[in-house]
């Protein structure tokens, strides 16, 4: 499933003013929606294996709740991602942590802290190392400050437009993370009961 690999990385580190106009920029056109629904595919190359595993499903970030992402394939699984705990659940299992007392804590908040526009949470652990914002298209790279986060992973880059549409993963040993994101709706903003349900999980 992989699906841990999809909270991997993001970064903030000031290198100029200009740079730090565009990482605003870019943070404040992404937090000015509250609620973001897509269908998502994650493809992991595992360079030692010369394959790529792929899995698929739906992702929503809900500014009030966290990020709920739904694995379809190649298993059904959620995994829910809050400000406070990490939680994932399948059909017979359920297991979570709580993000402060681990070391992955912050790279599992990444895509919440993105789309959130945190720019504050995701300086505590990343360094932006380039960033370019125009209306119709940006993307940023980052790369671990951490010791722990450099020895899985040596950068990250997103890009999008309205919305988030790729995050690409470079980790250790040529293996690499690819997470494409389609089909972006604002719509419905309100919950169904089976997504509250699970964002109550990790309350």
């Amino acid at each position: 499933m992989c699906l841990y690999a999809v909270v991997l990385s993001m970064t903030f580190s000031t290198t100029s003013f200009a740079q730090t106009s565009q990482v605003g920029q870019i943070f404040k056109q992404l937090s000015a929606t509250p609620t973001v629904r897509a269908n998502f595919q994650q493809q992991k190359k595992l360079a030692s294996l010369n394959k790529t595993f792929v899995s698929n499903g739906e992702v929503l970030f809900s500014k009030q709740n966290g990020v709920l992402w739904q694995i379809q394939s190649p298993v059904q699984a959620s995994l829910i991602v809050t400000p406070k705990k990490l939680v994932q659940k399948t059909q017979r299992t359920l297991s979570q942590i709580e993000i402060d007392k681990s070391p992955y804590g912050s790279v599992a908040t990444m895509f919440l802290q993105l789309m959130s526009g945190n720019e504050a949470a995701l300086a505590k652990n990343f360094n932006i190392v380039s960033a370019h914002y125009s209306p119709t298209q940006w993307n940023v790279t980052l790369t671990p400050k951490s010791s722990l986060f450099k020895k899985l992973f040596v950068r990250v880059d997103a890009q999008g437009q309205r919305f988030v549409d790729r995050i690409v993963i470079t980790e250790k040993a040529n293996n690499a993370t690819t997470i494409l994101f389609s089909q972006h709706t604002t719509q419905p903003v309100q919950m169904m009961a089976t997504e509250d349900a699970l964002f109550k999980l990790a309350k």
